[in-house]
């Protein structure tokens, strides 16, 4: 155990947390945000580059989508100032563009398979918090790289955080800023030493005057928040009120078993595949999906919605099912990002396709088209219809919002 009189040392002077940008920008770690870029990265590959007339209407149009709900605008982000200028980083370090892509759009192989819906978006939090790793090699110059070797430091950052909000109920941006960081400068540090200086900091038992600032600008500050925010923004912790400092982040208990799966070997290192293929062996996924899926239809109006489209369509609307019992009502366009309750945002649907349709397994165009992720294909391809009528009733540009913009939650 490491004593309580012990005071860390930068092992290079520019020692940081670098998440996935050099200049911080919060609202693109929301899922909309995101993987909404990605999506439509997507239609553009190969053809058109981030400073062309294509992908800046793409920007538009994908700002306007988001413009009552997440409120960030990347419409002002285009041409030569576009957001990939100076943010493409957060793609580049999550292995969803590649590293050098001499400005033309280009997607990874897992990028694409993300931007295809072959990969849920619980998928995808899942593998980025057991790979993301520092020194991030695709996005931090060798030389800093170099530094973090020859000082013998490799930190799996999200796995860490998650680990310590277990050992001590909540961690905050200046535990993180003023504890964790510095004491990641020791490569011996096990979970139970961050844990036990986090608790000597919280009992006023810790004197830090001597401890190296590891986030000397503002904008490392708000890097190091993005940690915090992914893992909130993708529901794997809770955010209690407070200011940006000192907001508790606690763990999510809804899908706490599963955050035990997913931390059960800390020391791990795999790559995407090797992730994907640790977590299709086990429930871990599908766990999550359906504890999120419940916790989020449990809302005061849901019962009212409910009746409210089932008396406009009376039927599931992929399985013609007709018994209430089974049949449920889903938002198209989601509730968490100011969808209606109203008939006109939502599908009848019967309880399991409703949640193929919640977790991005399902997929339905604007004009009908259905379609079945790689693990929902395995079990329900010969059961769905490979399109549907959309009855008149429902709001074509909700559908269209959703086909764009989201892969579940």
């Amino acid at each position: 155990m490491i004593p309580k009189t012990f005071i860390p040392q930068k092992p290079f002077p520019e020692f940081k947390w670098q998440w996935a940008s050099f200049a911080p920008t919060e609202s693109i770690n929301d899922p909309v945000v995101l993987l909404g870029v990605l999506f439509r990265m997507a239609k553009l590959e190969g053809r058109y580059s981030f400073s062309s007339t294509e992908f800046s209407n793409e920007l538009r149009d994908l700002t306007n989508d988001l413009k009552d709900s997440v409120g960030i605008n990347l419409a002002d982000r285009v041409g030569e100032r576009n957001v990939m200028r100076n943010s493409q980083q957060y793609w580049k370090s999550l292995y969803l563009i590649p590293k050098d892509t001499h400005g033309k759009i280009m997607l990874t192989d897992w990028g694409r398979k993300v931007a295809d819906h072959e990969i849920s978006q619980t998928e995808f939090s899942a593998v980025t918090i057991m790979t993301h790793q520092l020194p991030n090699t695709r996005i931090q110059p060798p030389e800093v790289c170099q530094k973090w070797q020859d000082s013998g430091i490799s930190i799996k950052p999200l796995k860490l955080i998650l680990s310590l909000i277990q050992k001590t109920d909540f961690l905050t941006l200046e535990e993180l800023i003023k504890i964790v960081i510095p004491l990641s400068c020791t490569p011996n540090a096990t979970t139970d030493d961050y844990a036990n200086f986090i608790l000597w900091y919280r009992e006023g038992a810790l004197d830090t005057r001597l401890w190296p600032d590891c986030c000397e600008r503002s904008n490392d500050k708000r890097m190091a928040r993005e940690f915090l925010l992914f893992l909130y923004y993708y529901g794997y912790l809770i955010q209690e009120d407070g200011s940006n400092d000192t907001a508790h982040f606690r763990i999510n208990n809804a899908i706490s078993a599963e955050i035990d799966l997913i931390l059960s070997d800390i020391s791990l290192n795999p790559t995407i595949d090797q992730a994907i293929k640790l977590l299709s062996a086990s429930d871990v996924i599908s766990d999550v999906e359906r504890k999120r899926v419940t916790t989020i239809r449990n809302r005061p109006h849901q019962a009212q919605f409910r009746r409210d489209v089932l008396a406009a369509c009376k039927r599931c609307v992929i399985t013609n099912v007709t018994m209430p019992e089974v049949l449920e009502a889903a938002h198209i366009k989601p509730y968490k990002y100011h969808g209606e309750d109203s008939a006109s945002n939502g599908f009848a649907m019967r309880l399991d396709i409703h949640m193929l349709f919640d977790t991005g397994h399902l997929r339905i165009s604007p004009t009908g088209e259905v379609f079945l992720s790689n693990r929902a294909r395995m079990d329900y391809g010969a059961l769905i219809p490979p399109s549907i009528i959309i009855p008149e009733f429902i709001n074509r540009d909700f559908l269209r919002w959703r086909w764009e913009n989201y892969n579940g939650m």
